[in-house]
Parts: C-alpha cells; structure tokens; sequence
C-alpha cells in the first residue's frame, strides 16, 4: 500500500481497499478516454473494462495521451493502447478489452458484470443507448463530453453528468439530442452524413470536430475526482458539472430536469423488460 499513502492520507485506507476492490467500464478509449483510464489506474481501481471499436489515426495525435510516436497507423486498437498504458503503471490491475461498438453483443455481455459506467463518446446515439441500460439496470453512469464551438463566438468546455440514484437523465437535462441520437443509431451511414460537429464543417477535418489534449484532461479530471468521492463514500458525486475554459469557470449546473422523462420514469428500474439489447439488433 506504500504507493497508494498520498491516497489514503485523503480519503483512508478503507477508501483505497473500495478503489481496489471497483470495476469499472470505460466506453471510448479516445481523447477523454485515456486521460480517464490513466487516473484510473493511478488511483489504484483494481478492474477496468475498456471498450472500443477503432483503431489509431494519425489526427488523433494531438491529444492522445497514452499513445505513442511509432504505434502502427492504422492497425492499433485503442483499447491496446490503454491496456499497454494500465500494464505500465500497475501491472496488479485486472483488464479487460473490447474490441466492438457500444451496440455489439460483446458490449451487451459485457455490460450485465458493469457496476460503474463511464461513457467518453462524442455520438448521441451511443450515449443514449448507455443512458438507457443504465437506467433499466440502475447502474451508476458518469457521461462526459468535451466541446468546443465557433459558431457565435468561441466557447470551449465540457461537462460531467451523473446518473444514480436521483432524478435526471442526460436526456431530461437536455444533453442529449434525441433526434441527434436517432440519426446515429439508424446506421453508420447517418452518423457519417452531418455536414457539421461542433460548429466546424467536417469536410474540413480528417475526423470530427476540434479537440485539443488540455480540455479533454480538464473534463476526465473532474469526472475521476467525483468517481473517486462515489467509489470511497466520500459523497454523493454532483448531478451535473459545467466546465467553461473561456471563462475559466467550473460550476455545478442546478437546473431542473425536464418534467415527465420517459427514460427517468418509465425504464428506470425495469431490467431487462426494458428490452435495451433490442440495440443490438438495430447495428446489422
């Protein structure tokens, strides 16, 4: 435990045997990804489940952490690269490795041994369907997202959402775009076809919107505080975290949810008549 005593003079030793004892799944090993994933392992969480179905590219370069200059590109699966990266810290860490989408079966296994969530996606139909288990199966869900926008101006952040036990949803604090997530979910195709992400033409872009290694490790940094308040006991994690880098402002947003959320009141709680694996379906 002598690696761990800056810890335990925090948060104790009990709190760091909790750490040790956790499992968590990380979906989207990418740029918030990785930074999550390395204080992860850091922290000393004894079991993390990596999923992602995407290889290394070369614009992914300038913010991901835990890659290297001479990985193969392509031919690197970014889950391989976290779990080089884990193995590198703490060899004492179990991993485990999925090298599918959100909306595979593998993912779907995978998903009934989850306790902790932790969804680093930038596609709302993936963030929905995650939403949704969570609340079938009354997992704890931590969503992060980073975003950077010029239209209107430059506004850069992003935000750390959780879903337990209280009422709110990703969906009814209106962080989710419903008709967004649709388009993602009717095919790959669909996903591919926006004309713009995060204000940015993408035919401008080898892929996606900006993105940049500082924000992303901002955003990760707040969610593992709060994952490691909810894994030791310290408190509750906050309903909802707003990063602002413009204006250099962290607040804790305290809006209602939108009244009479269909995923808060009618799929909460009900497992697998829920039907969720019905994504799986939808994938082929």
């Amino acid at each position: 435990m002598d690696r761990f005593d800056r810890n335990i003079r925090f948060f104790g030793k009990d709190g760091q045997e909790k750490l040790r004892n956790s499992h968590i799944h990380v979906f989207g090993c990418g740029g918030l990804g990785q930074h999550v994933i390395q204080q992860a392992a850091f922290a000393g969480v004894g079991e993390i489940t990596l999923l992602d179905d995407e290889e290394l590219s070369r614009s992914n370069l300038n913010r991901y952490i835990l890659a290297r200059h001479d990985d193969l590109i392509p031919g690197t699966p970014k889950v391989e690269i976290a779990k080089r990266a884990i193995a590198l810290i703490d060899p004492g860490i179990k991993v485990n490795t999925i090298f599918a989408p959100v909306r595979s079966a593998e993912a779907f296994t995978a998903l009934q041994d989850a306790v902790i969530m932790v969804g680093c996606l930038d596609n709302d139909g993936a963030r929905l369907v995650l939403t949704e288990y969570a609340l079938a199966y009354r997992k704890a869900y931590f969503d992060l997202a980073s975003d950077i926008s010029t239209e209107g101006g430059l506004c850069y952040g992003g935000r750390v959402l959780f879903t337990g036990a209280e009422y709110g949803c990703p969906v009814c604090l209106g962080e989710i775009d419903l008709a967004q997530a649709r388009m993602d979910l009717e095919n790959d195709a669909s996903r591919k076809d926006r004309e713009t992400l995060y204000g940015v033409p993408t035919s401008l872009l080898d892929e996606g919107g900006p993105s940049v290694v500082s924000i992303n490790g901002a955003v990760a940094s707040l969610a593992m505080t709060e994952l490691i308040a909810y894994i030791t006991g310290m408190r509750n994690p906050h309903r909802f975290i707003n990063y602002r880098g413009d204006l250099a402002r962290v607040t804790c947003n305290m809006d209602l949810p939108a009244p009479s959320c269909y995923f808060c009141e009618t799929i909460k709680g009900t497992g697998a008549a829920a039907g969720v694996e019905r994504y799986t379906q939808l994938s082929r």
